[in-house]
């Protein structure tokens, strides 16, 4: 999206771009396995749904198995409360970047592996928060 400088801080403020869905790799050892958009009402994480504007979920190998699902919330106000007040199950991380809200579940895998593809996947939702 492109915009005027007299739009910068108006109508382009409030976009994000949304990436079409998650990468295909991550951190050099992640593989994405599976994808899917299933309904915001299969959604299994404790999320308000009605702030809810998209839902992905993929799986991934690398070293150990790794479930992945982002939300794409109305505003980054709604992202930064549901990161403050969520309290994660076991095996389970999560972050906001602006807009986005990423839940992420392991199984047996490397924790410096796991530090790595969070750290690669927030610089790429960065990214797409920004419109480059």
């Amino acid at each position: 999206m492109s915009c005027s400088p007299a739009l910068l801080f108006t109508a382009c403020s409030h976009s994000t771009v949304v990436p079409d869905e998650l990468p295909l790799a991550v951190a050099a050892v992640w593989h994405r396995t599976s994808f899917d958009r299933p309904p915001v009402s299969a959604a299994p994480d404790p999320v308000p749904h009605s702030a809810v504007k998209q839902f992905q979920s993929a799986t991934y190998e690398g070293p150990g198995k790794l479930g992945v699902r982002i939300y794409v919330l109305d505003s980054p106000a709604a992202a930064l409360d549901l990161s403050q007040r969520w309290a994660p199950p076991a095996d389970t991380v999560f972050f906001n970047v602006g807009r986005f809200f990423v839940v992420m579940n392991w199984q047996d895998a490397d924790r410096k592996a796991l530090q790595a593809f969070s750290s690669d996947l927030q610089m790429r939702l960065g990214k797409a928060k920004q419109g480059t």
